[in-house]
């Protein structure tokens, strides 16, 4: 593979340096960037502009170039310059499929501001380009290309039709930094239970048990077993707390001051037990799940009586 070209300059007043290489869109972007510095700094007039860093290119191939057609480039603006200059060295179409790959990018396992900055770069390397998305068109495709599971935190938020591009995302980072912020808490107290399980189960003898069914009252146990999916989604549907298995409540797990319920004493969460325990007041509504598998998320059996 070609090596990249990069730009070289060793003080914003000194002319900067194209080395050889491959032109990518963001060498053109930072060499863009870099000469209108340098000319800043110089007060140099625009009309001597391209001849004052047209030698700075020390590729080859470019240096010919330049000097192939140097009375028409020196002639024109820096801007012009910079047109012809990607259009002749840059690969063919290439904003086209900058644009493609902005519009085709979805969050994924991603942190959405890890995204959301990586899609405004890239939409950056577009500006003075009809390819490029303004605001409205970037919030549109980020808040399409959101995971399911920051979706509904999202739509719940129901954030202001009138905040600004920045805002929006400095809002939605806030709810997803909450929503990695649970992920990891419940991660870690999975790992933690099963890891104390391990232990458990190798310093004491091995004994065999028989249960007729989940829906019976349990044998004494030391703890009980991790919730079923039906259990998990049944609390989560219903506000409940995965650790002292109660429904409607206040509280998370990580801040259950009931503990876990007596061993001997539990049975199978119902839907009928939802439906006792529901505030008469409340109005009937059909909340999203708290966490569900997805490309996004990580949702495991919460193991009972820990989260």
């Amino acid at each position: 593979m070609p090596k990249t070209t990069t730009v070289d300059q060793s003080a914003p007043s000194k002319p900067p340096k194209l080395l050889a290489g491959k032109l990518t869109p963001e060498v053109a972007r930072n060499w863009e960037n870099t000469c209108l510095t340098y000319f800043m700094h110089k007060v140099i007039e625009e009309k001597n502009q391209v001849r004052m860093i047209a030698f700075g290119m020390l590729d080859p191939r470019l240096h010919t170039w330049y000097l192939a057609q140097r009375v028409t480039l020196d002639a024109g603006t820096f801007d012009e310059y910079m047109t012809v200059l990607k259009d002749a060295w840059l690969e063919t179409h290439w904003d086209t499929k900058l644009r493609k790959k902005v519009l085709g990018s979805q969050q994924g396992t991603r942190p959405f501001y890890e995204w959301a900055l990586e899609l405004q770069n890239q939409n950056a390397l577009l500006y003075g380009n009809p390819a490029h998305l303004d605001d409205v068109q970037l919030h549109n495709q980020l808040e399409a290309n959101l995971c399911d599971e920051l979706t509904t935190p999202v739509l719940r938020a129901k954030l202001a039709s009138t905040l600004t591009l920045k805002k929006w995302i400095e809002e939605v980072r806030h709810l997803d930094d909450k929503r990695l912020e649970d992920l990891s808490t419940h991660r870690k107290f999975t790992e933690d239970y099963y890891k104390s399980k391990r232990t458990s189960s190798s310093n004491q003898p091995s004994t065999k048990t028989t249960s007729s069914s989940r829906t019976s009252t349990y044998t004494s146990s030391a703890c009980l077993g991790a919730l079923t999916v039906a259990e998990h989604t049944l609390l989560a549907d219903h506000s409940g707390c995965f650790k002292c298995c109660k429904f409607y409540v206040s509280h998370r797990s990580k801040d259950c001051t009931d503990g876990a319920p007596e061993a001997s004493l539990y049975k199978m969460l119902m839907e009928a037990d939802a439906i006792a325990a529901k505030p008469k007041s409340d109005k009937p509504t059909k909340p999203v799940a708290a966490i569900a598998p997805h490309s996004c998320g990580y949702a495991l059996q919460r193991p009972r009586g820990w989260i």
